[in-house]
């Protein structure tokens, strides 16, 4: 892994949202990286990845080798006024979305493994629109190491945000 300002799971939620801005899943600006804090009906359908959590575990004695797993999350929401139709047309996105992640060659190429995903369907009808999540929880494992002479202390930076 080369070295980063920015932390290697997201550099992970940056490649999905360029390999699901490809897609004819929605249009290429409603493919947002970041939280749906509150998913604005007008943009309806639109996608947000996440890469909310990792975990690292020691692989070595010594020099500092990492394995890491970072949980990507890719959330799919969208509109819908007849529930079977709708439970259909999400099976389909379904398949699109993980067809989509499991066979980008670039993606795959910057991790080890997928050791799991879990896909969730939720209906929520107490809005205003009938709204669809698909949640997509994907586990991500890939190698990390350290130098062990560390970083130069001027390269260390701080900020309050």
């Amino acid at each position: 892994m080369q070295q980063s300002t920015k932390l290697y799971r997201s550099i992970l939620r940056d490649k999905l949202v360029e390999v699901l801005q490809k897609t004819e899943l929605v249009e290429e600006e409603k493919v947002c990286p970041n939280f749906p804090i509150r998913v604005p009906e007008n943009r309806l359908p639109c996608i947000y990845v996440s890469a909310p959590a990792d975990r690292a575990e020691a692989i070595t004695h010594g020099t500092p080798v990492f394995m890491r797993t970072a949980t990507l999350v890719v959330q799919y929401f969208c509109s819908f006024v007849n529930v079977e139709d709708a439970a259909q047309q999400l099976d389909d996105v379904c398949y699109q979305l993980e067809d989509a992640i499991m066979c980008d060659y670039e993606f795959q190429a910057m991790i080890e493994l997928i050791p799991s995903f879990d896909t969730d369907v939720v209906f929520n009808a107490d809005t205003g629109k009938q709204i669809a999540e698909i949640r997509f929880v994907m586990l991500c494992k890939y190698r990390e190491e350290f130098n062990p002479t560390g970083s130069e202390l001027t390269q260390i930076s701080g900020q309050i945000i």
